[in-house]
């Protein structure tokens, strides 16, 4: 179980920055639904602050994949 939660290296740097900007997005998407889910219990407070949270890191992780992939097109090397 342990091994399926680690991020897999990749075969050079930009891959492995674009596989962690997946698992945050993972990650985010995982904690908005949390906090979605516990707005049913209570629609104000720590559930609303969860679900914001989880959309903040969703939304930078795609930003940041998108960053990995402009620099992988712009500086990495043709295999």
């Amino acid at each position: 179980m342990l091994n399926a939660l680690r991020v897999p290296k990749g075969k050079d740097r930009y891959e492995t920055a674009e596989n962690y900007s997946i698992a945050g997005v993972l990650a985010g998407a995982a904690l908005f639904a949390a906090g979605v889910g516990l707005t049913i219990i209570s629609p104000a407070g720590i559930p609303t602050i969860v679900a914001m949270l989880g959309a903040i890191v969703a939304f930078a992780s795609s930003v940041a994949m998108v960053f990995v992939w402009l620099a992988k097109d712009l500086f990495g090397r043709e295999a």
